[in-house]
């Protein structure tokens, strides 16, 4: 049973100082004074009897219990604001509006077609997408702006209060422009690679630990020339004017190699990027129109 001494504004504090990681921050976004802010979140953990941030010279860091509360509070607190504004729109004769996170390489090959099926079969809400790393997308989600995230599977820790659809895996590829001098039309070694400019993602990325387990497990130190970049405007152009191979996950660059503009590769190792998957907040039912786009996103998933 909910505490009535938890007000709205403790919860509305809460969650900012946990985006935002400070409470002179929080303060500006919410209008308020800092000591106000501070108050509120002294008053919330008095209420709840547990620390909710560590305090330091670098602002406000969740405790654990912190993290454990935000996942239930985020939710809830976004559940409210969507009621809310349901009955405005219902008021206004509006449209609802549909939040979908995704992972860049998602949003170019997958998005399209799941939309163009969801509206074919009736959906008739707005569509906001929204493109970014997998991390940050299943933080927005668990804040309630997102309604659901088409994206990787995240470690045990982050997936905390969420639900995980696995969809499809994606392979990482090694791609390079035609008549590229690996590109013989026969498997390769990745030593044969090794001595072109190789363009992969940073170590932050999610699929670089995949990487750097296939050149552990097949002896190689690493290339004599590398940029590190998630950029793939930049790769793509790079890798047609020159000898550089791109080692990325095969949905970014699937139009490229459907054009011929870019080739596949044909390692003698494969690499897997893990599973892709839906990921939405545990417990809470989607709404018709939600439901009219996930059984398109797993219809398209199926063809993959």
């Amino acid at each position: 049973m909910i505490d009535g001494r938890i007000k709205l504004r403790h919860i509305a504090c809460f969650l900012e100082v946990a985006a935002r990681s400070g409470f002179g921050r929080a303060a500006e976004a919410l209008h308020l004074t800092q000591p106000a802010v501070s108050r509120a979140i002294a008053e919330l953990e008095d209420i709840l009897g547990a620390p909710l941030f560590e305090r330091g010279r670098g602002g406000a860091v969740l405790t654990a219990q912190g993290r454990a509360f935000r996942a239930h509070a985020g939710a809830a607190f976004a559940e409210l604001g969507r009621g809310i504004d349901t009955l405005r729109q219902a008021d206004a004769g509006a449209s609802a509006t549909l939040s979908i996170g995704a992972l860049p390489t998602v949003a170019a090959r997958i998005m399209p077609l799941a939309v163009r099926q969801a509206k074919a079969a009736g959906l008739t809400a707005t569509i906001a997408i929204e493109a970014g790393p997998n991390g940050w997308l299943l933080d927005e989600l668990k804040q309630g702006r997102l309604d659901l995230v088409v994206g990787r599977l995240a470690e045990p820790r982050a997936m905390m209060g969420l639900a995980f659809e696995h969809l499809y895996s994606e392979p990482i590829v090694f791609v390079a422009r035609p008549g590229h001098p690996a590109d013989t039309g026969h498997p390769v070694s990745l030593a044969q690679i090794i001595p072109y400019t190789l363009i992969m993602p940073g170590r932050g990325s999610i699929i670089r630990p995949e990487i750097d387990r296939l050149f552990l497990l097949e002896g190689v130190t690493g290339a004599a020339t590398r940029i590190e970049t998630t950029e793939p405007s930049f790769s793509r152009a790079y890798v047609r004017m020159s000898e550089a191979v791109w080692i990325i996950s095969h949905g970014v660059v699937a139009g490229d190699l459907d054009a011929g503009t870019l080739v596949r590769l044909p390692l003698t190792t494969s690499i897997s990027g893990g599973p892709v998957g839906l990921t939405t907040r545990a417990g809470r039912t989607p709404s018709p129109q939600a439901e009219l786009f996930l059984d398109a996103l797993r219809e398209i998933a199926r063809t993959l």
